[in-house]
């Protein structure tokens, strides 16, 4: 059977709340869907959300409304070692190829153990708290907390009765090209997502705001957009989640960034942006001088903090900004060679190759057909 599997959020809430509720103790999200399969309590077909025509203006109304959310349950069902498989999780296996960001409820008395994955989460906490674990660390996150949790990081959440959390899921793979406005900005949030794009470190950064209609609204626009079929959804989607994070800063009251001093952050970011912004000309040197360091010292401390190396990142957005050329000038490959700073055409499409898997013309022609 080729279909994929779906099943109703409130459905899988009810069997936790009933299991807590008779047993005392939580089941996993992974006994309630298959519990419910065993019932034959499931569609073939993504139910599209009923909205009301105007937005939900209080969180009451639009956690009715989010509670009837199709959920794809088809990769649990099917794979007979999800449940091991949650502990190191994929974005492959977790985004569908068209999304670079997704947003769900988070499940109250879910059995959630640790786990880590190569994407950003992001969980704001609308009504409640919840329980957060980050790397052997307990805190308590309580209403109109964020809390941004960066790739790799060993992390537990568990939601408490009643309680309402939201929670946001970005692509580190393509942060870079969906959000590339927000890393553009010189603020705790944006320095967060740009230090951790490369770092190796558990991360994770936690903040209070205030939940405001404005705010609601953001989320409900998300939803739609997250769970849309439309050409441009994904993008849009993308843009709402910025908006959010924006609101976020006007209501930056309490920042705490763990595992890294501000100061090395700040001092790592100002290294990526100063490569980002000038790779087809930049060397190590220029950097070093610019900043005061010695050249090797240099390159130690971002392959340290980054897990790459200097030629790494470069290469990295010289691809990535002709793959922008590529898409949407009609360019040459060879003068897209020599605008993003490589030596030959050959060399260029041999870098190419091994960053995209495809060739330039291919991923050229792929592009434009889409």
């Amino acid at each position: 059977m080729s279909e994929k599997i779906y099943m109703a959020y409130n459905k899988i809430q009810d069997y936790l709340n009933s299991y807590f509720a008779k047993h005392k103790i939580e089941a996993s999200m992974f006994d309630a869907i298959h519990y419910l399969y065993n019932q034959r309590d499931f569609s073939y077909e993504s139910t599209e959300l009923n909205w009301p025509e105007e937005k939900c203006s209080n969180l009451d109304d639009l956690y009715q409304v989010l509670k009837n959310i199709a959920i794809e349950v088809t990769p649990i069902i099917r794979n007979s070692t999800a449940n091991r498989l949650i502990k190191n999780v994929s974005e492959h296996s977790f985004f569908n190829k068209r999304q670079d960001a997704n947003i769900l409820l988070q499940f109250q008395h879910d059995k959630n153990q640790l786990h880590k994955h190569d994407y950003f989460e992001i969980n704001l906490v609308l009504k409640g708290m919840m329980i957060a674990t980050l790397n052997e660390e307990k805190r308590i996150p309580k209403k109109g907390d964020f809390l941004i949790i960066s790739p790799n990081t060993i992390h537990q959440i568990n939601v408490e009765s009643d309680s309402i959390v939201v929670c946001i899921t970005i692509r580190k793979s393509t942060f870079d090209k969906a959000f590339f406005s927000l890393i553009q900005n010189d603020d705790p949030i944006s320095n967060f997502f740009k230090y951790n794009l490369y770092s190796a470190k558990q991360n994770y950064l936690l903040f209070s705001i205030d939940i405001n209609y404005q705010l609601l609204e953001t989320i409900q626009n998300i939803f739609i957009q997250a769970y849309s079929n439309s050409s441009q959804a994904n993008i849009i989607c993308c843009s709402y989640i910025s908006i959010l994070l924006s609101y976020g800063l006007q209501g930056f009251t309490i920042s705490t960034l763990s595992a890294q001093s501000n100061t090395l952050t700040n001092k790592i970011t100002t290294i990526l942006n100063l490569i980002k912004q000038d790779s087809a000309t930049i060397e190590l040197n220029q950097i070093a001088k610019k900043l005061g360091y010695d050249k090797a010292y240099l390159g130690k401390l971002i392959i340290k903090n980054t897990n790459h190396s200097f030629n790494y990142l470069r290469n990295y957005y010289r691809i990535h900004n002709s793959c922008q050329l590529l898409q949407f000038t009609d360019y040459s490959i060879e003068k897209i060679s020599i605008k993003t700073g490589y030596s030959s055409p050959n060399h260029y499409e041999r870098c190419f190759r091994q960053l995209m898997k495809t060739t330039p013309t291919k991923y050229r022609s792929n592009k434009k057909s889409n």
